[in-house]
């Protein structure tokens, strides 16, 4: 049976496993720095960046949810952002993923939210089929304006 939790109330260690395997899911650089920034942001009280962990019966992290909210400012309505969900691979089709939208939604709710939004990769079509399950596909584009050192990095290449 798996289990939410607030993230905090997780190990850092357990928590910075999976979220290393989530990064090298998805070929990003993370880290030990950025690691402890992003624990950091989970635990403080600077920003409204929050989690969610799935623990199994074992007590074992096997699934991460990071959001925050938004401000929505054309129709005067605030959403929550999901930056982050992240299931282990030997624990998907368990229920975990279902459980931390679950409960996404019911904080949604709760903070008097009107939409729960995330990106994804258009080359993560497993994904896809379980997102399809709560929520559709926007017409929107993404872009990326990249600043300091990061954006010498880019007119570089």
């Amino acid at each position: 049976m798996i289990k939410i939790v607030e993230i905090r109330d997780v190990k850092f260690a357990h928590w910075a496993a999976l979220y290393r395997e989530y990064a090298t899911a998805f070929k990003a650089d993370l880290t030990e720095e950025n690691l402890n920034i992003v624990w950091g942001w989970l635990g403080g009280y600077e920003t409204e960046f929050k989690g969610l962990g799935a623990v199994d019966e074992s007590g074992k992290l096997v699934g991460i949810a990071h959001y925050r909210r938004f401000l929505r400012p054309l129709v005067g309505e605030v959403g929550l952002f999901l930056d982050d969900i992240y299931v282990s691979p030997s624990a998907r089709r368990l229920g975990a993923g279902k459980m931390l939208f679950d409960t996404l939604e019911k904080i949604a709710d709760a903070q008097d939210c009107t939409l729960i939004r995330w990106i994804t990769s258009d080359e993560n079509k497993e994904a896809h089929k379980f997102y399809d399950q709560f929520g559709s596909q926007t017409g929107w584009i993404t872009y990326d304006h990249m600043l300091g050192e990061d954006a010498l990095d880019v007119e570089r290449k």
